[in-house]
């Protein structure tokens, strides 16, 4: 509900009816009102149980409530089947119930629920010292303005940053300098919405994205810290697409897009779910649906044993026996059991 009211899912205006859910599995794309598409690549949907519809179908609307608030009614409600199968096997390219994404949407309701219209009553808070993080794409458009950005690269990220991370970071506005701009700005966008428990929570995020920015390790001046409120979906390619297209309206100009963005492990353990680069070549491939954004495909950073720091892998002298890869999923078994990284890895404070 919150991506939709605060304009992340343009030009989605309510929960997906049948038809914008069956051009968005088949289509990748949602169409307006004047008949353009725009690349929406998963399903937001809104499901309910037997019960429910038999309630609801008696009604001219309806209000969705959290906590005895209303934060939105839905006028001239509209039921059709959950497909859950379809749509999992279409979002996920997998059809495995135990799948990360495809397990909470096989538990739903038997149906789906839209309406001619959504009206929005109020703004989603959550009260967990985090809203100040949470802006609307027009705030983040204002604060662009406010710094005197000429160029606005994003960088969706759902763990903690290492020091590789801000080496990209740097490099990136580096190499706009090159291009000609005067004042590239980061958005490090983080996701705040529903994620696997292994995951690393949301506050516990942001307060490490914090640290970095007070230690300088990210310059304050060059970047924009918010959240990003989508939940993760875990679909690989189809995810990077919505991961894209959801951060244009707020004016980024250059998106970062890199190794296994919205990967996951397959259920059966064995192996990745997802070719690890494919969601970098479809988007690279689909950028004329992005409104000029540009993609700027990730580099690969390493963790160099011999220099005790993290460095750019590959290129001319590379001795690839001096690297060490530390995944996402190492990095947060490392701060479970209380193993200090190797020095260089990250900023203290971050860590």
């Amino acid at each position: 509900m919150q991506t939709i009211g605060e304009g992340w899912a343009f030009p989605l205006k309510r929960f997906m009816n049948e038809m914008e859910l069956l051009e968005c599995m088949q289509m990748r794309t949602v169409t307006d009102d004047c008949g353009k598409r725009h690349l929406l690549s998963c399903p937001i949907t809104m499901h309910i149980s037997e019960n429910q519809k038999k309630a609801l179908e008696t009604q001219s609307s309806f209000a969705i409530r959290y906590k005895g608030e209303i934060y939105a009614v839905v006028h001239k409600p509209q039921f059709f089947p959950n497909r859950k199968e379809e749509i999992c096997s279409r979002v996920f390219g997998c059809m495995d119930p135990a799948h990360a994404g495809a397990e909470p949407i096989m538990k739903q309701g038997p149906w789906l629920v839209s309406g001619e219209t959504m009206h929005f009553t109020k703004r989603v808070a959550f009260n967990d010292g985090m809203d100040k993080y949470r802006m609307l794409p027009s705030e983040i458009a204002d604060q662009i303005k406010a710094k005197g950005a000429d160029a606005v690269y994003a960088f969706q990220v759902r763990n903690p940053l290492h020091n590789g991370h801000c080496l990209l970071l740097k490099d990136t506005r580096d190499q706009l300098i090159k291009q000609g701009y005067k004042n590239p700005i980061l958005l490090l966008h983080p996701l705040g919405g529903w994620c696997k428990d292994d995951d690393v929570p949301l506050k516990d995020r942001m307060l490490q994205h914090q640290a970095l920015f007070d230690d300088g390790t990210i310059n304050p001046e060059h970047a924009i810290l918010a959240v990003w409120p989508s939940p993760m979906y875990y679909g690989g390619p189809t995810e990077v697409l919505w991961h894209a297209s959801s951060r244009v309206n707020c004016g980024i100009s250059h998106f970062i897009t890199g190794r296994d963005p919205a990967g996951v492990k397959h259920p059966n353990g064995k192996e990745d779910c997802y070719d690890v680069w494919h969601g970098q070549k479809l988007l690279v491939h689909m950028k004329q649906m992005l409104n000029g954004v540009e993609v700027l495909p990730f580099k690969v950073a390493a963790y160099n044993k011999v220099n005790q720091r993290m460095e750019f892998f590959g290129g001319p002298g590379c001795n690839k026996d001096d690297f060490e890869f530390i995944s996402g999923s190492r990095m947060r078994a490392m701060a479970k059991s209380g193993e200090t990284p190797p020095s260089g890895f990250m900023s203290e404070k971050g860590w």
